[in-house]
């Protein structure tokens, strides 16, 4: 049985499940090349297909991680299918009759037939399609990754399906929504609307606001965003509310979709998609005037605080409400959990035993949820051991094409060894202040670089820190995260718990203990806090030598790792992208496998 799943909206991806095995998940974006490819993700597909020596035909089932025939009209359905702009014309035509309330954009079970249609003209003659809850797919994707049973499973983003922030629990027929929060209160559409504040791209550039909260202090902000979200009857609410439609309409038709369209990217607006968009207006506009007159710094303190607070007090509140046994083993998925404060402090409540954050725990991860959702469903007795993470490098391997593309490199340009003992040299190169662009096997899954597509240099020389942000055109206030080798983690962070399996997917931030500061100086922020990837030998040794070797060398055991990609650019999956950093002098030196690559000036 071989199940294709599939996330149709931004971050799209696919996952491949062959005979109840996850084999291969990989985003669009890393082979496209365009940051949050959106839509049919047609070169993932067509690589996982090929790696695996299949066809389009031999694929059974085609799950979707979203209701995507209720979510957009017809138009955009054939024009994410094939991205040609007679089709986006019209997608665009229905968005503007929509907004008009000339036309509403039909979006009902005949659009299950457009999704046929354009899947029979891929190839995909002999698979039925499903659709699965956007939700209910995240929340797959962490229960049966978690490396242990988990108690409660939560799920939060800024929207999907209706839903922004739910709780579920597994039942013998599978997962059960214990509590749902409808779009109306989601914390990460307030997250998004601040960062669409300060000059920053909502759904990508969240991150940055997380960064720059560490610089910021109290202020009357935090009061005034905690007074947007409240209890009424017991479920937690949001501004706006009742007064929505009301201030909606003071705005101008033009304005209205300028506002909406920059929120739900590529998304035609209906009848719960237009809600959502103008509360999301709404909100920017409110916060503009709570706003005024603060510096970036202090909003982005007030932000993260908040939306910390209303995360854990909804946690506690359902776990009360629920009588939850506990402390409970929770996993966790979708964009809220992108923010590793957050994780953390919810590692840290005492009703939390363990934490896991399924890696790709954005919307790319809808397609392995969506994967699992199908073929759990055909087995109702399946073994959940056999989809448990114990590592993530699920992604393509490029490792046949390196030979031969090593051998068409210009010798004369460029300075090429075949390394005898890899880890050795890398470790005495990064010891030197070289910035090393690492390139080895199988790509890893989600946005996290883990030693496979990694950036790496030493992390006690803040100036080639510098360097490299420049290099990459990095914000300064970004900190940089380590690799850190397993028998060192917990001298460096003492908090952490080798029960807890965050770390291993760069999810979760430590305090660092001060007297290794100055050593960590480039991966520890200014909160004094590190985002570690913790490296073992058993599912990284090739990584795991060169930071045992660094160690041996420096008496540090940890590197600085960073996506292998310039900001604004998806990680590199090929060895041509990967080696076109070397060509742009973004890195000192390219390891591509067992070479080692550098330009000759």
């Amino acid at each position: 049985m071989n199940i294709l799943g599939i996330n149709f909206g931004h971050d799209c991806s696919a996952c491949l499940i062959m005979n109840g095995q996850v084999v291969n998940a990989i985003e669009e974006e890393k082979i496209s090349r365009i940051k949050q490819d959106f839509g049919w993700p047609k070169h993932a597909v067509e690589l996982l297909l090929k790696n695996n020596n299949l066809s389009a035909s031999d694929v059974n089932i085609v799950s979707f991680g979203g209701m995507n025939y209720l979510e957009i009209g017809a138009n955009e359905i054939r024009y994410r299918f094939d991205k040609s702009k007679t089709n986006k014309y019209a997608e665009y035509l229905d968005r503007i009759l929509a907004y008009g309330k000339i036309s509403p954009v039909k979006m009902d079970e005949k659009n299950i037939g457009v999704f046929k249609d354009e899947l029979v003209k891929k190839g995909f003659t002999n698979a039925q399609v499903q659709f699965n809850n956007h939700h209910l797919a995240h929340a797959y994707s962490a229960f049966y990754a978690a490396p242990f049973t988990s108690d409660l499973v939560i799920t939060a983003d800024g929207y999907g399906d209706g839903e922004s922030f739910n709780f579920y629990t597994f039942q013998p027929s599978g997962l059960t929504a214990l509590h749902i929060n409808d779009h109306t209160v989601s914390p990460g559409l307030f997250y998004s609307m601040i960062t669409k504040l300060l000059g920053f791209r909502p759904t990508r550039h969240e991150g940055k606001i997380t960064g720059l909260a560490a610089y910021g202090k109290p202020t009357k902000l935090v009061d005034d965003f905690t007074a947007l979200f409240f209890y009424e009857d017991g479920k937690l609410r949001r501004y706006p509310h009742t007064s929505l439609n009301q201030e909606w309409e003071k705005y101008s038709l033009s304005k209205n979709m300028s506002l909406s369209e920059k929120i739900n990217l590529n998304t035609s607006e209906y009848s719960v998609g237009v809600d959502y968009a103008k509360r999301g207006s709404v909100l920017l506009e409110k916060l503009k005037e709570l706003t005024s007159g603060h510096t970036k710094e202090d909003i982005a303190f007030a932000c993260q605080y908040v939306t910390e607070q209303v995360v854990l007090n909804e946690i506690r509140n359902v776990i009360k409400a629920k009588q939850l046994k506990h402390p409970l083993k929770i996993s966790m998925a979708g964009g809220v959990f992108a923010n590793v404060r957050i994780n953390q402090k919810i590692y840290e409540l005492p009703e939390v035993e363990n934490v896991f954050i399924q890696p790709a725990m954005g919307d790319s991860g809808l397609a392995l949820g969506a994967a699992l959702i199908t073929d759990i469903g055909l087995h109702k007795k399946a073994d959940t051991e056999q989809y448990r993470f114990r590592q993530t490098y699920i992604g393509p391997d490029y490792a046949g094409e390196v030979n031969d593309f090593v051998n068409r490199l210009d010798k004369g340009r460029f300075t090429i060894s075949k390394m005898e003992n890899p880890a050795k040299t890398i470790a005495e190169s990064l010891a030197k202040n070289v910035i090393v662009g690492f390139w080895h096997g199988s790509m890893e899954w989600g946005p996290r670089a883990l030693g496979r597509r990694s950036m790496i240099l030493n992390t006690f020389n803040r100036e080639v820190n510098d360097t490299l942000n420049k290099r990459l055109n990095r914000t300064e206030f970004m900190p940089f995260a380590p690799s850190v080798i397993d028998y060192k983690i917990k001298e460096y962070m003492p908090k952490y718990d080798e029960t807890c399996p965050a770390a291993d997917y760069m999810t979760i931030t430590y305090d660092v203990d001060p007297q290794y500061h100055e050593q960590l100086q480039a991966v520890v922020h200014v909160d004094g806090t590190a985002r570690p990837q913790l490296v073992k030998k058993e599912t990284n040794p090739y990584y795991y030598g060169i930071i045992d070797e660094f160690y041996k060398l420096t008496g540090c055991g940890a590197i600085v790792n960073t996506s292998f990609n310039v900001h604004e650019e998806p990680i590199v999956s090929t060895p041509q992208s990967a080696f076109k950093a070397l060509e742009d002098k973004r890195i000192d030196a390219l390891v591509l496998d067992d070479y080692f690559i550098t330009n000759v000036n």
